[in-house]
């Protein structure tokens, strides 16, 4: 299932996106490593055991994406599974909220995983493949204080269920998981008096992710997958 697939992941230098790259590493597969940060994700890539590449990359530049493709194309020649993960949030009211602060959001969490998702999708389509697109329950609800947050996870919810549709002709399947509370730095950033023990694993959302790319989880493609603590 795991074994000697190309997958490409962002916001690989820490949290859901560290888990997934370590996770799957073990269970023999080649991972490229994207993020901004170069030197978090040197150390990452240095402990996992099988064969990485990293690529810095700022995915919110059309740029630096298509550098991070043809670089992945170059080492490995193909590329199986596209993991969008990397996500920023700075959460703010409305009448806080500044027109830079709205832009990073959107730009990250939905430009993002556009750009990636049409830049893999020129090279996926000759072979097909599976994308994974990491939302959030924040897309789904209200939420006062995070609208600029939840409208990209929205944005990324519906963009998700259109690609399922038009990409399904190329043999590439498309799913979209939204975690909720999740036991990150970025979520002990933003509720530091929280208990990490009290709310979801990343490895929770690893092993979603790891049924989707199982062949009996053709069934959930198109969906909106919630996983969330009890």
């Amino acid at each position: 299932m795991i074994g000697e697939k190309v997958i490409l992941v962002t916001g690989a230098s820490q949290g859901i996106g560290e888990t997934i790259v370590r996770s799957f590493s073990a269970l023999g597969g080649k991972m490229v490593l994207a993020a901004r940060q170069a030197e978090k994700l040197t150390a990452v890539a240095a402990e996992l055991p099988g064969e990485n590449l990293v690529c810095p990359t700022d995915v919110r530049d059309e740029n630096e994406v298509r550098r991070l493709m043809k670089r992945t194309i170059a080492r490995f020649g193909r590329i199986d599974v596209l993991i969008n993960n990397a996500g920023y949030v700075d959460p703010a009211g409305l009448l806080d909220m500044s027109l830079e602060q709205w832009r990073l959001m959107i730009d990250t969490n939905l430009t993002g995983t556009f750009l990636c998702t049409r830049e893999a999708v020129k090279y996926m389509k000759k072979r097909g493949g599976r994308i994974i697109n990491i939302a959030s329950t924040a897309g789904l609800s209200a939420r006062p204080g995070w609208s600029g947050y939840a409208a990209a996870k929205a944005g990324v919810i519906n963009f998700s269920q259109t690609m399922a549709e038009e990409l399904r002709v190329y043999g590439i399947l498309v799913f979209c998981i939204c975690p909720g509370r999740t036991a990150t730095n970025l979520r002990r950033r933003l509720a530091p008096n929280e208990d990490p023990t009290s709310i979801m694993q990343p490895r929770a959302v690893v092993e979603t992710i790891a049924y989707c790319l199982s062949p009996e989880a053709g069934v959930l493609e198109g969906q909106v997958l919630q996983v969330r603590e009890r």
